[in-house]
């Protein structure tokens, strides 16, 4: 005899997870390359998980998606029985996976963190660290990051760190520039003498001179990016507001120099932070003594 439980036929996994991805990432085509599926493979779950569940989840209206109320109600315990579900098997299959998603500033990543690879796979070849360069404040829960690299004051609702290091600002510049600095003295700053300003960071200047007791440029040209900004700066452009840790490796190899190597600090530090939810697994623990390591290297002064 039948005996009906009451209860409808679970949705495949496949199906959860595609829906999970797509909340934590607000997008199909991101939830996709999250996945390693193509959009269309992640559409089709979405519509067999909706006709299973007899319910409308989710809006595709534009870019992003929208959650129904059906959705709003589903979501959490979706995303707590898929995390529940890769626990219990990664638990019986004896390892967790090595990915480490971290999420940080894209000069960061480029001046910074990636030069220091090598270290961090000099032994085993693990873990597999995959950087996320956003200026975006990323939604570490949400999106399954696993760390983020972030400037400020430490604090984050919903987040657990540690401080890495302060932020500090000097002008910096190609050695024979900063020779001829040298030699006129920061008030004989010649009206041609091109200072460079980072748009992102537009009261940097006076900042500095602020804090040093120096009279600010009068004469300066803007670029957008601190990409820009350190190119023009190892090209020989002009003055440019060093920042660090960005400009540390530029200043060990002698490709750029401090004429006036009054160091400032900003007010804002560098912190690596993870959700209170995520806590560090061993695969990113080990990411975050290698950060801690780096940082404490040291940084020009």
């Amino acid at each position: 005899m039948h005996h009906s439980s009451g209860m409808g036929a679970i949705p495949p996994i496949s199906q959860i997870r595609s829906f999970v991805a797509v909340v934590a990432h607000g997008r199909l085509n991101r939830a996709a390359a999250a996945l390693g599926l193509s959009e269309s493979a992640v559409s089709h779950h979405l519509r067999k998980l909706e006709h299973a569940l007899g319910a409308k989840l989710l809006e595709r209206g534009g870019i992003s998606v929208v959650l129904t109320a059906a959705g709003e109600r589903f979501a959490p315990l979706a995303r707590d029985a898929v995390a529940r579900l890769e626990e219990a098997v990664g638990a019986v299959a004896g390892a967790e996976s090595g990915r480490v998603l971290l999420t940080l500033p894209r000069s960061l990543a480029t001046h910074w963190v990636v030069p220091r690879f090598p270290r961090l796979y000099a032994q085993t070849g693990e873990p597999e660290l995959q950087l996320l360069p956003t200026t975006r404040r990323c939604d570490l829960e949400r999106e399954q990051i696993d760390l983020a690299i972030r400037l400020g004051e430490g604090k984050w609702p919903g987040l657990d760190g540690v401080f890495m290091m302060p932020e500090r600002i000097c002008p910096v510049t190609t050695p024979g520039i900063a020779e001829d600095l040298r030699g006129h003295g920061w008030g004989a700053l010649a009206p041609n003498q091109r200072v460079i300003v980072n748009e992102a960071h537009p009261g940097e200047w006076a900042a500095w001179c602020e804090a040093t007791g120096r009279a600010p440029p009068n004469k300066t040209r803007s670029l957008e990016s601190f990409d820009f900004v350190l190119q023009a700066g190892l090209a020989g452009s002009g003055l440019i507001m060093g920042r660090t840790p960005m400009v540390h490796d530029a200043l060990t190899r002698g490709d750029l120099v401090a004429p006036f190597p009054d160091w400032v600090d900003t007010g804002p530090c560098w912190y690596v932070v993870w959700s209170e939810q995520r806590p560090p697994n061993r695969h990113a623990a080990r990411v975050l003594e290698w950060l801690k390591t780096c940082a404490g290297e040291g940084i020009a002064e």
